[in-house]
C-alpha cells in the first residue's frame, strides 16, 4: 500500500485504499497524507552501484564462504581423529606393527 493512496476510515480507523471501508462499508475517510507527509523525491538520489563492484562483492562472498567451509572441515577432521588409548601409549612397539 502506497502512502499516497492510503485512506483512514473515520468510523472504525481501518487503513484501506478502496472507496468504501472493507471492514464497516463506510464512505467516511481521510487520506493518511493529511497527518503523515509524503516526500515525493529523496533529498539526494542514490548512486547506482557499478557492475564491477557488485561482481567483486559476489566473488568475495563466495571466497569467504569457501574458506569457512574449508576451515570447518579441517577442524572436524582434526577432532574426529582417534586419540591414542592408554594401551597404545604403554607399548610403543605395538604401534610399529
Amino acid at each position: 500500500m502506497h502512502l499516497q493512496e492510503a485512506r483512514l476510515c473515520l468510523d472504525c480507523e481501518e487503513l484501506h485504499t478502496e472507496d468504501q471501508c472493507p471492514r464497516c462499508a463506510s464512505d467516511a475517510f481521510a487520506f493518511l497524507t493529511r497527518w503523515v507527509p509524503a516526500n515525493e523525491r529523496r533529498a539526494r538520489p542514490r548512486r547506482p552501484v557499478p557492475a564491477a563492484q557488485s561482481a567483486g562483492s559476489n566473488r568475495n562472498r563466495w571466497l569467504t564462504g569457501a574458506a569457512g567451509v574449508a576451515a570447518f572441515a579441517a577442524v572436524r577432521w582434526l577432532f574426529s581423529a582417534k586419540p591414542d588409548t592408554p594401551e597404545r601409549r604403554a607399548d610403543p612397539d605395538r604401534s610399529a606393527r
